[in-house]
């Protein structure tokens, strides 16, 4: 069977992008959708666009339609917030949210990795798994021993790697090399990424090569259109389309 996940990063809680989330995820009916981070808004934080910003409880109640497994990876706005989440998810579907966090999942045919973020403060969303803080070596290794080549499929990472024209040199949206090293040293088929928001709008490049890693970071826009990611496999073939959702 063909499998169609659907990617997308940076909602930072607002409203317009998860109403835009919902009505996509009617549209290109996929088998699983991944969150890619920064889903919800760093506490305290002033709010990024004029629209309107959800509360962590109404995040997890906007959600409540995709009846597809939705999987979370941390971004740098996750922190305690994810508590009053996680309570919120519980409550309306009855079971723990899905995290990928330094872990592996297979959706289909396709072998998904969860990178950690090493930014913000990772202590709720870890649940007792730190990893933000450590090098790749320390957890990375151990997953590609035992899944094998479904683990180089799909990699999703909240902080891009260092080096492409999909985030801004020099920022605090730049990224993270031992990502960038990572992807070197491994060669996944397909990584896709968030974090910097405009870079790959301003530029209309939203994807690079990094060896015969295909590297994807459409960005985000806070007060719409909505930004996000097709990943798409058929036959051993992967491959991914730009969506636009207003």
């Amino acid at each position: 069977m063909p499998s169609r996940i659907l990617i997308a990063t940076d909602l930072h809680q607002r409203a317009v992008l998860y109403e835009a989330l919902v009505r996509l995820c009617g549209e290109v009916k996929p088998d699983v959708v991944i969150l890619g981070g920064d889903f919800l808004h760093g506490t305290g934080l002033l709010p990024y666009g004029k629209t309107w910003q959800l509360t962590p409880t109404q995040c997890a109640v906007e959600l409540g339609p995709i009846s597809v497994p939705v999987l979370f990876v941390r971004g740098n706005h996750e922190d305690e917030n994810w508590f009053e989440f996680r309570a919120a998810w519980k409550n309306h579907r009855e079971t723990a949210p899905l995290r990928l966090n330094g872990s592996f999942a297979e959706i289909g045919n396709v072998g998904v990795i969860g990178f950690p973020c090493a930014m913000g403060q990772e202590e709720a969303f870890s649940e007792g798994e730190s990893l933000g803080g450590e090098h790749y070596g320390y957890w990375l290794p151990t997953l590609l021993k035992d899944h094998g080549d479904a683990a180089r499929q799909l990699w999703v990472m909240h902080e891009p790697p260092t080096g492409t024209r999909l985030s801004a040199a020099g920022s605090v949206v730049e990224g993270h090399a031992w990502w960038r090293d990572a992807i070197k040293e491994y060669q996944p088929r397909l990584v896709v990424c968030g974090h910097d928001h405009g870079t790959s709008i301003r530029n209309g490049v939203w994807q690079e090569q990094i060896g015969r890693t295909t590297v994807i970071n459409v960005g985000q826009n806070m007060d719409g259109p909505l930004h996000a990611t097709l990943v798409l496999e058929k036959d051993g073939v992967m491959g991914c389309e730009r969506l636009v959702q207003s």
